[in-house]
């Protein structure tokens, strides 16, 4: 029955779970995928927990890893159950792109091949029930299924399968003995992989460990490589990766030493070995899906490589074998060895050593320098020590070797045969085994003979070895132990240590040994038998031979009996006949030689035959066993004589000498008699030395003379010294000439050690006795060392057969026991032999600082300039050569002492002193009139010295007569002064105050006279000086120096004659005179100041010659040059007319210049001396006076009672320097007409008379104005003063006679004065009438007149200054020529002025205008000097009757 029911049941269904349990139990990736990337096969097992079955059919999943797509798998006909399901998975790989993905996928495979899980995810992405086509929401179901899925091989995939190292190239260093280089070119590794796709391994780096197969399947570890990436190729189809090992480290385990000793062993040991690598391997490689990098590759294969075999596996073969050097202790080789590698592997070992021996016996130690074996045949250079003195083997093998045999060698390894510790246990196991080959090089390439100049008494020759070294090394040859023979018969022995000069031969090069002392028998008969013997093996002819034997006395093997006869001999040469048979010398040796490479030494013994030896020159020697008896009863007869010997080159150890003489009695024979050795000269028994000599030739029964050139050697200069003092001094001395070695030259041959001893006597020097002059002698200079140069002309004999040619003699000069110094031969001093020498000598006077000293100088230079030779002692100091001073000579010369010496004195008599001049003088007379004191400050004295040598007077004093015509005037004894002396040779000196002693009165007064007046006066100088000069040698006296000279001397020249008077004032006056004070000016020629005291003199009108009064001068010393000097004037005084004293007042207040005569008289002066001098004075001078103008004005009132008279008021001026007072007047006052209509120019109309004295004297004050009231006027014409105020032209002149008292002392008398231009007022009762007290006024007024007068003028000068005094004497013509213009008057001049200077005007002689302003005038010319004020100051023409006008 059908019912509906209802079903509500819950039901619970485990689910799927997101499918917790999947697995992957197989992993492959079969191949490239075609369209890129890699097949991809993945075997999985997924455990499903649901119940629930699901027929999926073909699902797709993405699978990944660690986040990137590594592609997609698909299967088919999966039915999905509980529990497991196989599912079948493929697809493909993609290639990734990104480095990241890459570097994820690298992860992934790497893990993959070491074994370790990759944790991998596959997602869902379709599922196809049918298989084709997907169903929707069983795919969206299927879309959300995501496993998570662990991808691992469960152990380490084995990839690398094996490794073939190929060859390698080892290199050992013994600081890291367990980390040598590998480098390996071509590595191989044997690979397989688990997957097929493609696959290219470009690079690798692997972590190799190395270990030797302990057991059969134990290993044990000893090193490790650590290989950097490198590049690789990959053979994927072989299943190969090749890639090289580029100077890695095997390094070995610390701990494991003795493994890797005993791999290292094995390596040398073996013919293959193999051992074990194992590691670790990273890859780079290119596959389908990218470039990916496997990691942990994990290997352990084995490998193998061909070892060494001890280096036996085929003959080591010693190519070459070269000596370097030696120690001490063994011989250095080098030895080029080839020897074959037979591994894989080349080895650098750095130096390896092994022992070197023979026979069982070690000789040395074989050395592999820095030992590189490449694979395959090797030829090394090695180096060896061998001893051949540690033992008999070692002795044997040399000798042997050098002898050219083979010997057996034995190379063996050691304990320290390597530094390099790792390679110690295996180069020590080598052994090897080889052949010395033979020298084959003969050692003795050759001998040559030498006799020795004394073989025949030591009975030894001299060998020379050739010696071959055929090494490297050079060897010295230091011991010889020989023995030869000739023909069987034994010829020499040598046994002779050299090691002091051993044979030295340079490496690979041959030499010669210096002399070896070979032993010979010099018997004569076995030396004939030798040259005989030798001489028919040559094939000589023996007749000449077999005649010298027989003169001999010889007889020996072979030899015929043949007279030896002059023609026999002519064409003999013994000497080529000797040397020719010595060629035929061949001789066999045994010899022991120590020899020495390095520093090693050793006996070196062999055997040789046949060396040939040659024979020198030196053979000849043996010929003088036979002859050598002759020749010495030869030389034994003959006589030996010297002519002359001359010295000269002397050294202290020898001198060259010229020996002329003779040799006789030299036999029958002609010979050259030389001289090899020196003669050896002896004098009483002692050898002074030797001496060389040139050869001699002799004739048969004649002899030779000779003049040949020797060098003298001294042996002994002691005796040598003696013997030349003993020469020098003695007449006669004897030489005993000795010597054992003269040489004889005849028939070819010289013979030589011939003894000789001769006498000979010659004559000596006899201490040059009386032999020495000098002829001449000069002291030039000071001496550079101090002293005076001296240099001497000597002529000196040579009384001796003995002559010297010496570079210098030195001498020196005594006087009194002083020395006074060397003298040497300028240059070389020859003394001839027996002849006459002319020596000039230079030298020097030496300093003397003892009295002795400085007295025998003194003495000497006292007696050459009086005229005196000198006797020296001159004693002998020096000899010198071309090198200096020789010590024999020296003590010869110091043995000659040579007496009366004459220096000799001037050949004339000297003057010393050639001048004396008194550059200037000073005399007071007012000391003593007839012994004035007397000085000078400047006294020249020229000093002619004889020599040139400087001479520098510093004291000198002198007894001096002054003579005037031959007769004594004075003397002067001037005590010592110091003094001076300049390279002239003038000397200068002073003296002071020294009286001036008068020795004739009446002539010392002319004298003087002559010395006022005259302009020089020349007088002589004669006495004695002794003076103390300055020199090189010391400072010293020269007495009694006489002069006789004339001088000259300025003299006064009468003061020139003039005397200016510069400045005049009048000063006061007494009751006799005037009392004038003047400054005058004298010149003195001279330069002598002369003191006179107080001196007076007339002075005298020169116009009338008569004595108007006196002048003083107080105190006077007169100086030279021009001087102005303070003169007192008495006017009046001693006048012997008082009228033309008051003349001389009135030129003088006039400004007239007056002529004056200052003269001597026989009161000038007190002083006895000068009188006669003085009283000749005359002097010319002038006395410029002044414009006094002393009435200033005048101011007459005429009176109105009577126009005749007036009352009149007069200004006065007083121009001296000393008051004056006016006692009476008389003066006229007139107008002179200058101009005029009318012909009355040049009347002179009176103004009007003063004639008045004065109640009492009126006195002025110097300098000042005094106006005096109340004069009478008479004689005043009004009438005729009236035209006065008309003429412009007026000018009023006063004359005037005047009495005064000057001082108020002295009455002048009356004084006649002129004035002209007074200024004048006339006043009437007061009022002005007339005032010409101002300028005249203008006035326009014509004049047609003209004025004449007459005037000469002369002036001294035309051009005054402040002190200049013009005196003139003035009479003028002057024409005035008026024009038709209105002008003023020509000759007046206003002259503004300051007061301070004079105005001076010179009228020109011409002016002429252009215009008719200014009149013409023409007149000479006239200069007035006026003081000046600020004022205009009108000057007027003198004489002329124009009044003044402003111009």
């Amino acid at each position: 029955r059908t019912a509906n029911v209802e079903l509500n049941k819950q039901i619970t269904l485990n689910g799927m779970n997101g499918f917790p349990d999947v697995r992957i139990d197989s992993f492959q990736l079969p191949g490239d995928a075609p369209g890129g990337g890699i097949l991809m096969e993945l075997g999985t097992i997924l455990n499903s927990p649901s119940p629930i079955g699901v027929q999926l059919g073909t699902i797709v999943m993405a699978v990944g890893y660690d986040g990137i797509n590594l592609g997609t798998v698909t299967a088919e006909g999966v039915n999905l159950r509980k529990g497991d399901n196989n599912i079948i998975l493929k697809g493909t790989l993609i290639p990734q792109s990104d480095n990241a993905s890459l570097a994820k996928v690298s992860t992934l495979f790497s893990n993959y091949v070491s074994g370790a899980i990759s944790n991998t995810s596959a997602a869902g992405i379709s599922c196809a029930p049918d298989g084709v086509n997907p169903i929707t929401w069983l795919s969206e179901g299927f879309k959300t299924v995501n496993l998570n899925v662990a991808l691992g091989a469960g152990a380490p995939l084995k990839i690398i399968n094996g490794v073939s190292l190929g060859y390698l190239d080892l290199k050992f260093d013994a600081n890291t003995p367990y980390a040598p280089t590998i480098n390996g070119p071509s590595v191989v590794a044997d690979y397989k992989l688990p997957f097929g796709f493609s696959l290219n391994v470009t690079a690798l780096s692997q972590n190799i460990t190395l270990a030797i197969n302990t057991t059969g399947t134990e290993t044990d570890s000893f090193a490790v490589i650590n290989a950097p990436s490198t590049p690789a190729v990959t053979d994927q189809a072989a299943g190969t990766i090749t890639f090289p090992l580029n100077s890695v480290a095997l390094s070995g385990i610390s701990g494991k030493e003795a493994t890797y000793n005993a791999y290292t062993y094995a390596l040398t040991a073996s013919s293959n070995y193999s051992f074990m690598v194992a590691g670790v391997a990273q890859t780079n490689a290119n596959t389908p899906i990218g470039a990916i990098s496997l990691t942990n590759i994990s290997f352990d294969v084995p490998t193998s490589v061909v070892g060494l075999s001890f280096l036996n596996s085929s003959a080591t073969v010693i190519n070459s074998i070269d000596v370097t050097g030696g120690t001490s202790e063994a011989l250095q080789l080098a030895i080029s060895v080839s020897m074959d590698n037979p591994s894989d592997f080349s080895i650098s070992t750095g130096d390896v050593s092994f022992n070197m021996g023979a026979s069982g016996t070690q000789l040395g130690v074989v050395t592999l320098a820095n030992l590189t074996l490449a694979r395959g045949a090797n030829t090394v250079a090695a180096t060896s020590t061998f001893d051949p003195n540690g033992s008999d083997v070692g002795k044997n093998l040399l000798s042997t070797f050098v002898m050219g045999q083979e010997n057996n060698l034995d190379i063996t390894g050691f304990t320290n045969s390597t530094a390099v510790t790792s390679l110690a246990e295996a180069l020590g196991a080598i052994t090897l085994e080889s052949t010395l080959p033979g020298l084959t090089t003969a050692i003795v390439q050759g001998a040559s003979l030498s006799v020795l100049s004394d073989s025949i008494a030591s009975g030894t020759v001299a060998v020379k070895v050739t010696i071959a070294d055929p090494f490297t090394a050079g060897l010295s040859v230091t011991k010889v132990v020989s023995a030869a023979t000739f023909n069987g018969m034994p010829l020499g022995n040598i046994d002779q240590d050299i090691s002091s000069n051993p044979i030295v031969v340079a490496g690979k090069s041959t030499a010669q040994s210096g002399d070896l002392s070979m032993t010979m028998n010099f018997e004569p008969s076995v030396i004939a038998l030798l040259i005989r013997q030798l001489a028919v093996a040559a094939g000589l002819d023996t007749q000449a031979l077999d005649a010298l034997f027989g003169l001999g006395g010889l007889n020996v093997e072979g030899q015929e009996d043949v007279t030896a006869t002059a023609s026999l001999f002519t064409n003999f040469n013994i000497s080529e006949y000797t040397l020719e048979a010595m060629k035929a010398l061949k001789v066999d040796l045994s010899l022991t030689s120590g020899i020495t490479i390095g520093q090693y030494s050793t006996d070196l013994s062999f055997s040789q035959s046949d060396v040939s030896v040659s024979a020198d020159d030196s053979v000849l020697l043996l010929i003088p066993i036979v002859g050598q008896p002759i020749v010495q009863q030869i030389v034994d007869g003959s006589v030996l004589a010297f002519d002359s010997v001359t010295l000269s080159s002397p050294t202290n150890s020898g001198f060259a000498v010229q020996m002329k003489g003779s040799i006789s009695n030299t036999g029958p024979m002609d010979a050259t008699i030389s001289f090899p050795s020196p003669l050896t000269v002896a004098w009483q028994g002692r050898v002074i030395g030797t001496v060389n000599m040139a050869n001699i030739e002799a004739k048969a029964d004649v002899g030779a003379s000779f003049d040949v050139s020797g060098q003298f050697t001294v042996t002994d200069g002691t005796a040598m010294g003696d013997f030349a003092a003993y020469m020098i001094n003695a007449e006669s001395f004897e030489w005993d000439i000795t010597t054992n070695d003269v040489s004889v030259t005849a028939l070819g041959y010289t013979f030589n050690s011939i003894s000789l001893e001769k006498f000979v006597t010659l004559a000596g020097a006899q201490g040059f006795k009386n032999d020495v002059t000098i002829t001449s002698f000069n002291l030039p200079s000071n001496d550079p060392a101090g002293g005076i140069s001296l240099t001497a002309q000597t002529v000196i004999k040579n009384p001796s057969q003995v002559g010297f040619n010496l570079a210098g003699a030195s001498f020196e000069n005594y006087f009194d026991g002083v020395d006074l110094g060397p003298l040497s031969s300028n240059g070389a001093a020859v003394f001839p032999a027996q002849g006459t020498a002319n020596i000039e000598m230079v030298g020097r006077l030496i300093t003397q600082t003892s009295a002795e000293g400085i007295a025998a100088l003194t003495t000497v230079f006292g007696n050459y300039l009086g005229g005196k030779s000198t006797s020296l002692t001159v004693k002998g100091v020096s000899g010198s050569g071309p090198q200096g001073e020789v010590s024999w000579l020296n003590t010869a010369f110091k043995a000659l002492s040579i007496e009366n010496v004459i220096l000799p004195g001037p050949t004339s008599n000297l003057t010393l002193i050639t001048s004396i001049n008194l550059l200037d003088m000073e005399i007071d007379f007012t000391q003593d009139p007839w012994a004035p004191p007397t000085s000078s400050k400047n006294v020249q004295a020229q000093i002619q010295n004889p020599f040139g040598f400087p001479l520098g007077v510093t004291q000198l004093n002198m007894n001096v007569a002054a003579t005037y015509g031959g007769i004594t005037v004075a003397t002067l004894d001037v005590p010592d002064n110091s003094a001076t002396t300049d390279a002239t040779g003038l000397v200068t000196t002073q003296f002071s105050d020294v009286p001036f002693k008068v020795q004739d009165q009446d002539l010392f007064s002319n004298f003087v006279a002559l010395l006022t007046l005259s302009p020089s006066v020349t007088f002589g100088l004669e006495g004695t000086s002794n003076a103390i000069a300055d020199t090189a040698v010391g400072t010293l006296t020269l007495p009694n120096i006489a002069f006789n000279v004339d001088t000259t001397l300025a003299g006064f020249a009468d003061f020139n004659g003039a005397a200016t008077i510069e400045q005049l004032s009048v000063t006061g006056a007494t009751a006799d005179y005037i009392i004038v004070s003047l400054s005058v000016s004298m010149t003195n020629p001279s330069q002598i100041s002369i003191t006179l005291g107080t001196i007076n003199f007339n002075v005298v009108l020169a116009s009338s010659s008569t004595v108007i009064g006196k002048v003083y001068l107080n105190n006077l010393t007169i100086t030279p040059g021009t001087q102005s000097y303070a003169v007192e004037m008495h006017l009046g005084e001693g006048s012997t007319d008082q009228a033309a004293v008051g003349a001389i007042l009135t030129d003088y207040l006039t400004n007239q210049n007056v002529p004056l005569s200052i003269v001597g008289s026989e009161t000038s002066t007190d002083i006895a001396s000068l009188k006669t001098a003085l009283e000749k004075v005359t002097l010319a001078t002038s006395m410029q006076g002044i414009q006094a103008n002393l009435v200033t004005k005048v101011v007459a009132d005429i009176h109105g009672d009577d126009t005749t008279q007036a009352t009149g008021t007069v200004s006065i001026y007083n121009p001296l320097d000393t008051p004056f007072s006016i006692v009476s007047v008389k003066a006229t006052t007139n107008y002179t007409i200058v101009c005029s209509t009318s012909n009355n120019v040049g009347t002179v109309i009176s103004v009007g008379v003063i004639d008045f004295t004065l109640p009492e004297p009126a006195t002025i004050q110097p300098k000042e104005t005094q106006t005096f009231d109340g004069w009478p006027i008479t004689g005043i014409d009004l009438f005729a003063a009236i035209p006065i105020a008309e003429d412009p032209y007026a000018i009023i002149g006063l004359t005037q006679t005047v009495v005064t008292l000057v001082d108020n002392v002295y009455n002048t008398g009356e004084i006649s004065y002129n004035e002209v231009g007074v200024p004048l007022v006339l006043t009437v009762g007061g009022a002005p009438l007339i005032d010409f007290s101002d300028n005249p006024p203008y006035w326009d007024y014509d004049c047609q007149c003209a004025a004449h007068a007459t005037t000469n003028v002369t002036a001294t000068n035309t051009t005054l200054s402040a002190n200049t005094t013009t005196t003139a004497t003035l009479n003028a013509t002057t024409t005035l020529v008026p024009t038709n213009a209105t002008s003023t008057v020509p000759i007046t001049t206003t002259v503004s002025a300051t007061t301070t200077s004079f105005v001076t005007t010179t009228v020109p002689s011409t002016t002429t205008t252009d215009d008719s302003s200014t009149p013409t005038a023409t007149s000479d010319p006239t200069t007035t000097e006026e003081p000046t004020d600020t004022s205009e100051t009108q000057t007027t023409l003198a004489g002329t009757s124009a009044p003044t006008s402003s111009s």
